[in-house]
């Protein structure tokens, strides 16, 4: 139930803030075949940005976001640009699920790691130019 959940808040945080129609992306593509894929289920193009991105968050630890942050870093990604979820609910306990997002031109690289393989996809900025709602965490 918890993992329905956190992925139908990164569905809804990724369709917030589109300005066209979403790509539905494979956590794990098969080899050869294409990893992302419209709406209309035409191949999309490749994206080495995002595809930088989601090989940094994979293996990451809603526990360890410090190192998530490390590993976008490493990636190329500026500090500056990284949000993150907290690793703490509000009432102390470890949250399943920890989004994080990179702001990337006009959009965002948002991606979820937690139980499973993480979930990543491009999306557009929301208002007032974040990538993720509630109480986010930003690097500088």
């Amino acid at each position: 139930m918890r993992r329905l959940a956190a992925l139908a808040l990164l569905a809804a945080l990724a369709l917030a803030g589109c300005t066209s129609a979403p790509l539905m992306v494979d956590p794990e593509p098969t080899a050869g075949a294409p990893a992302a894929t419209d709406p209309t289920g035409a191949a999309a193009e490749s994206d080495p940005e995002l595809d930088a991105f989601r090989s940094a968050i994979q293996g990451g630890s809603p526990s360890d976001p410090d190192a998530l942050v490390a590993a976008l870093e490493s990636a190329g990604f500026e500090r500056s640009a990284i949000e993150r979820t907290r690793e703490r609910d509000s009432l102390g306990a470890p949250v399943t699920y920890l989004e994080i997002a990179v702001r990337v031109d006009e959009g965002c690289l948002v991606g979820q790691v937690g139980d499973g393989e993480p979930l990543a996809l491009r999306a557009g900025a929301l208002g007032g130019g974040r990538c993720l709602v509630g109480d986010v965490i930003g690097l500088d």
